[in-house]
């Protein structure tokens, strides 16, 4: 998923022009995980009591096992697709947020030393690599989104990096020109 908002350069001086949101698609939310959870909880809690009333007392540890490992790997799935990114452009810094539920990493780079670079898919079925590279160093951006959303982000960046060059351009009402 992909979300840009735009402001105007006129009323930015010299704040944010605009901001780009990146997230992985979610197939599942983390009420209907639990709910998930409890189902399929009570069916094996069920039949393992069920088992054990037989004698066969040996199942209950294994299942208590089984939902114990079903549900920490639900939730590392599930957080690992509730990562966010938010990339935000002023008319000097380019600034990307990175983390869940709040930023856990920060980048803050000149936007005059920073470019977006894009390389192609090594085959059709592989995506483009949308990376900031700044000074030589390369970081990934919005590595879980799909081929279209690439493409808006693309869109979005440049509009957003012409709205930049736009608030950069204008001079502040305060400044006079020098006459000669």
């Amino acid at each position: 998923m992909i979300q840009c908002t735009a402001l105007d350069p006129c009323d930015s001086n010299g704040h944010v022009v605009g901001t780009i949101t990146m997230q992985p698609n979610h197939s599942l939310s983390w009420k209907a995980l639990r709910y998930f959870l409890i189902f399929m909880m009570s069916v094996s809690f069920t039949i393992a009591f069920a088992f054990t009333a037989m004698g066969y007392w040996v199942v209950l540890p294994f299942t208590a096992l089984e939902m114990t490992v079903l549900s920490y790997c639900l939730w590392l799935c599930l957080r690992r697709s509730s990562i966010q990114e938010v990339l935000s452009l002023t008319a000097e810094t380019i600034t990307l947020e990175v983390g869940i539920k709040r930023p856990q990493k920060t980048y803050q780079w000149q936007r005059f030393f920073t470019k977006i670079q894009v390389q192609p898919a090594l085959h059709p079925w592989y995506r483009k690599k949308v990376s900031l590279v700044h000074k030589g160093t390369e970081l990934e951006i919005g590595r879980f989104l799909n081929a279209d959303e690439q493409k808006d982000l693309l869109a979005f960046l440049r509009t957003l990096i012409h709205r930049a060059d736009a608030a950069q351009v204008q001079m502040p009402e305060s400044a006079t020109p020098i006459a000669d």
